[in-house]
């Protein structure tokens, strides 16, 4: 049973944090106060009924609730997942005497029940809270009018990113990324949104894979800089999405990939053959092993996936690749023997510092080709690009094996020569940006993480904990590497952009 508790003082402070009661006159929440309580929910615990009465109007503080109702055959619909600020059941409480649907708490959560009667009558002798309820209506109906039209026009990525910049509200900025935690289960939210689970996590992969979310489990990083596309000005490219255009999507999936996407993927091998290295460093200083044996694993697969997909590339775009491709492929099978097939053991520090290295020179070697055989100034800049983004996973590799006294002097004398490079990389960046505004508000947010990275590995040691030093530098690489992937993919697009407008350009 829901627990009600009645503390004027707390009531005020809550009402106040509900925008549709933010800033309103004191008297008149000093008079919602007077006949509002508080009710907190279990998880799990229902909150009205199909059938009960409407008494209460019940603004969520905090928590989640789901509202659905009954279909045929006794299946469930779920009508929408309720959020902090908002009304539950808005249409029912003033269009109706009885609910016809049912809300139920997802999370432990807190409301504020007024009665329906007493709310109606004081939003009757203040016009400002009569307009604010008015105008909230009519967003709710807005929405639910899109949201017909979505669910049956739209593809099912761009329902999953909507649901996401929805989450997201007037945060999102023109580049960086946003951070959004999922408010219920996988399964719930695509109920929700009318697919399967299995659709909807397809759909997070989908979003994933075109550098538009990093999926961390319920937590979803937006990379706010790959949703402009098309947009102009400033404001618009802030909160205007990419529209997954059906026909868009299937043009894309039999568009041969480009030049610049080619060097693209060939860098990822840079990237993932250091970030292997420092999976495998973890699980063998046992530094939070358990996630990083799953992260090397999935690295792993990645980096199979990858070579593949290259290999096939290089058939048709750049045949002149095959020794490099070649040469990758001989070295990663002794690399992935080494990593993965028993135990990490001190013993093999050097074996695996060593083959790291072998396979990120030939990884490079593979990358400069495509550059090359590309032979555009927009697929070299997608390669010093993807230098910066390797150039963060191998300076976290690096600190990981010096700060264990493996190859100290070398790692120490390899670290200050990627930072270097780090920083002229960015200087050569700056300049081949084109008039992009979202690429120049990326590299300023790059520089700023990466100011945070170098200055954390040049703190003192000392974390008040074990390891902790290097948990703070792996913490600050994994952010920066997420937004450096980010600026990858966004040279990537540059470069299509204009080598679609070059070919535009010839007559026929």
């Amino acid at each position: 049973m829901p627990s009600r508790q009645h503390s004027r003082d707390q009531i005020i402070e809550l009402l106040s944090g509900i925008s549709l009661f933010s800033g309103l006159e004191p008297d008149l929440l000093d008079e919602l106060a007077d006949v509002g309580e508080m009710v907190r929910l279990p998880a799990r615990h229902r909150l009205f009924t199909s059938g009960e009465p409407i008494e209460a109007a019940h603004f969520l503080v905090s928590g989640s609730i789901k509202r659905s109702t009954q279909l045929a055959d006794a299946v469930e619909k779920v009508l929408e997942l309720v959020r902090p600020g908002q009304l539950v059941a808005m249409s029912e409480v003033f269009g109706a005497t009885t609910y016809v649907s049912c809300a139920q708490a997802v999370h432990p959560s807190t409301l504020i029940a007024i009665p329906v009667a007493r709310l109606t009558e004081i939003a009757g002798r203040h016009p400002s809270l009569s307009l604010r309820l008015l105008t909230t209506i009519a967003r709710q109906h807005h929405a639910a009018e899109f949201e017909v039209i979505s669910h049956h026009a739209l593809p099912g990525a761009q329902r999953v990113l909507d649901y996401l910049l929805h989450l997201a509200g007037d945060r999102r900025d023109i580049a960086g990324e946003t951070t959004v935690e999922l408010d219920a289960s996988k399964k719930l939210i695509a109920a929700r949104l009318d697919m399967t689970p299995e659709t909807f996590s397809r759909m997070l992969r989908q979003l994933s894979s075109d550098g538009m979310i990093v999926v961390h489990g319920r937590r979803i990083h937006i990379q706010n800089a790959t949703l402009t596309k098309g947009s102009t000005g400033a404001e618009q490219r802030r909160r205007a999405p990419l529209h997954y255009s059906r026909t868009e999507q299937m043009a894309k999936n039999r568009r041969r990939p480009s030049p610049a996407a080619l060097v693209n993927l060939c860098g990822r091998h840079r990237m993932l053959s250091q970030r292997m290295a420092t999976c495998w460093c973890i699980n063998a200083r046992k530094i939070v092993a358990g996630p990083a044996r799953g992260a090397l694993r999935k690295y792993r697969e990645q980096f199979e996936r990858n070579l593949a997909q290259v290999g096939a590339l290089v058939q048709s775009l750049a045949p002149e690749l095959h020794r490099e491709i070649d040469l990758l492929g001989g070295l990663w099978t002794a690399y992935r023997d080494l990593l993965c097939s028993h135990p990490p053991a001190s013993a093999d520090a050097d074996a695996v510092f060593d083959l790291s290295e072998r396979i990120l020179s030939a990884a490079d070697a593979l990358t400069a080709a495509a550059a090359r055989a590309a032979g555009t100034p927009e697929a070299r800049c997608v390669n010093i690009a993807g230098r910066n983004r390797m150039l963060t996973a191998r300076i976290a590799k690096l600190f990981l094996f010096q700060d264990w006294g493996v190859r100290s002097t070398e790692a120490r004398k390899l670290m200050t020569a990627a930072r270097r490079e780090f920083d002229a990389n960015i200087n050569t960046l700056t300049g081949c940006g084109g008039e992009s505004p979202e690429i120049a508000a990326q590299l300023v947010i790059d520089v700023e993480q990466w100011r945070a990275l170098t200055s954390i590995i040049d703190s003192p040691a000392w974390f008040g904990m074990a390891d902790g030093h290097a948990r703070e530098v792996l913490a600050a690489s994994d952010e920066l590497l997420r937004h450096l992937d980010t600026t990858v993919k966004l040279y990537e697009h540059l470069a299509e952009r204009k080598s679609t407008a070059g070919t535009a350009a010839v007559p026929p």
